[in-house]
């Protein structure tokens, strides 16, 4: 198995690029280098067409799977690209199936899925529905099954304080949540809750949850880098090929000073070549 760098070799050569680091597949966009450390249309330029080549690639079935990069979304949207981030565009290779984004630490054993993905926090309550949150659940159960798993036990996580408090603080866990536990129940899946988020991530951070369902970034997100530091993947499930990333952002401070953390971006390219 062996790597194949998709993008414009400047880029790659500027990045310390050697030629025993594996082949490169230019994009032959010849734009100038953007500037490091601050997002820009060209950048997002430089950006997009590598996805798009790598994609290709794939199609064509000259490589097997997709490592992505961290992306600006302000840059993807200065170069006028169309879409929002690497799932919503993947998506569109074989919508029918439905792409879902599973978020894991592979070496302490923690996974979750988020039923909302990049949302204004104050749209959540409204994009959340049972078959969306359905759908995540057995995205995930079948993804913990691939990691040889045998009927990975789940918790959903509720959406309010102290899960709604019985109404007190929020409707959504009795009108959204549960409906949709119960008929993921009868399908056979073992999922507990709503949990409130805090208890239900102590409780897989001890291992009585393989996997659990979040409902908006955040929730998902924090306490997955607090315990998992900076080795957290991001893995599409519900397209034809395998896709990892890091499940950090671009970190642009990082990339102008030059103290760059890979541990996420060697844990994606495992996870990959071990789906693979």
């Amino acid at each position: 198995m062996s790597p194949v760098l998709v993008g414009e070799a400047s880029v790659w050569r500027r990045a310390g690029w050697r030629a025993s680091d594996g082949s490169v597949f230019d994009t032959g966009l010849g734009l100038a280098l953007p500037r490091l450390g601050r997002p820009s249309a060209a950048g997002g330029r430089l950006s997009a067409q590598s996805l798009e080549a790598a994609v290709r690639l794939i199609a064509r079935g000259r490589a097997h799977g997709l490592v992505t990069a961290p992306i600006s979304k302000g840059s993807w949207a200065l170069a006028g690209y169309p879409w929002r981030d690497h799932t919503e565009r993947l998506d569109a290779v074989d919508p029918a199936r439905g792409a879902e984004m599973i978020l894991g630490v592979p070496g302490r054993a923690l996974w979750c899925v988020i039923a909302t993905r990049h949302v204004p926090l104050k749209d959540v309550a409204r994009a959340l529905t049972p078959r969306g949150v359905a759908s995540c659940a057995l995205a995930l159960d079948a993804a913990l099954r691939r990691l040889r798993a045998r009927a990975p036990r789940l918790a959903l996580c509720a959406l309010n304080p102290h899960a709604g408090e019985g109404g007190l603080m929020g409707v959504e866990e009795t009108r959204v949540l549960k409906p949709a536990l119960a008929r993921l129940r009868r399908q056979g899946l073992r999922l507990d809750g709503p949990l409130p988020a805090d208890s239900a991530w102590r409780l897989h951070a001890r291992g009585v949850y393989d996997g659990l369902v979040c409902l908006y970034h955040d929730q998902a997100l924090i306490p997955l880098k607090v315990l998992g530091n900076l080795s957290g993947v991001n893995w599409t499930v519900g397209i034809p090929f395998i896709r990892t990333s890091p499940a950090h952002g671009t970190a642009y401070d990082a990339a102008l000073s030059g103290r760059i953390d890979p541990a996420a971006t060697i844990e994606a390219a495992r996870l990959a070549a071990r789906l693979i």
